[in-house]
């Protein structure tokens, strides 16, 4: 989204709110940025860096929690992922970047239901930018990670986890199939449902930290945001029905069947007890045993 200062803002749900939308600020002009004159002012991920943004937020009651948004009345421009990809395949590519992320595309994911995001989609990327990728839908995700080999490993991502999140096993969270290198550019591949989500579909109230010694198991629900897990059994702490993050760090760490140590915010809601990893008061983390 594209504000009507120029600011750029990213989606981060699927939910359709009544005059806003859930997004948080990640680039503004200020002249002098390393995007086209833009910075980024989102630097480091985690919902301990989102909540410190200068921007709106608003209380929703039915999940007692707040979200970063944009009103829809301040929305100048809706950059469309799908969009981009289609443009950049129908034009004559001499740009780098662009070649790169087209190479990959064309050999290991394929055209349909993929879209581009970050500094590409702006249209704000350097030629030492990032590579934003999305694959939209169950298929098409669970397709993708069987058949792709990897892509060389991204060390770095594994040491700025740690310092950034303040934890010493990013290396068992990192996927080499989601993010990594290839030819010389970093490349990330996010996982985006195809579907619309019901708005306050369940209603929710905290009741304290809490952590829990669990085997949980995620199909496609744990590789899109925020990736959901469910507990098979605890072996230590409270009965919870499923594992909720808000740390796009830990979706691995909830993909598949797993034992996990998991420690967040408890949510009472009307359809069971989540652990939520990512509240602004309990940060949370979730830790693979195996």
């Amino acid at each position: 989204m594209i504000s009507k200062d120029g600011s750029i803002y990213s989606v981060f749900t699927n939910y359709d709110m009544p005059g806003y939308i859930f997004a948080y600020l990640k680039y503004v002009y200020t002249g002098s940025g390393l995007w086209r004159g833009y910075e980024r002012v989102f630097r480091a991920y985690g919902v301990h860096n989102l909540i410190k943004l200068s921007q709106d937020f608003v209380y929703e009651p039915c999940y007692d929690a707040s979200f970063p948004i944009i009103l829809k009345s301040n929305i100048k421009e809706h950059l469309r992922p799908e969009d981009k990809l289609r443009e950049i395949l129908s034009k004559s590519v001499n740009n780098n970047l662009e070649l790169i992320l087209l190479d990959f595309i064309e050999k290991y994911i394929g055209t349909s239901n993929v879209g581009i995001g970050g500094s590409l989609l702006a249209g704000i990327s350097h030629e030492k930018s990032d590579i934003d990728i999305i694959v939209y839908g169950h298929k098409k995700a669970l397709d993708y990670l069987e058949s792709f080999p990897g892509f060389e490993v991204d060390k770095e991502w594994i040491l700025e986890a740690n310092s950034n999140y303040g934890i010493d096993f990013a290396d068992l969270l990192y996927d080499n199939r989601r993010r990594g290198i290839y030819k010389g550019r970093k490349i990330s591949v996010l996982f985006v449902d195809d579907k619309p989500w019901r708005y306050c579909e369940h209603l929710c109230r905290k009741r304290g930290r809490a952590r829990i010694r669990a085997k949980v198991f995620g199909d496609y629900e744990a590789l899109i945001y925020p990736a959901k897990a469910y507990v098979s059994t605890v072996i230590e702490g409270e009965k919870v029905n499923a594992i909720l993050s808000y740390e796009g760090l830990y979706s691995s760490a909830l993909f598949g069947e797993k034992e996990v140590i998991a420690e967040g915010m408890m949510m009472e809601c009307d359809d069971g007890n989540y652990i939520l990893v990512g509240d602004r008061d309990v940060r949370g983390f979730v830790k693979p045993l195996t």
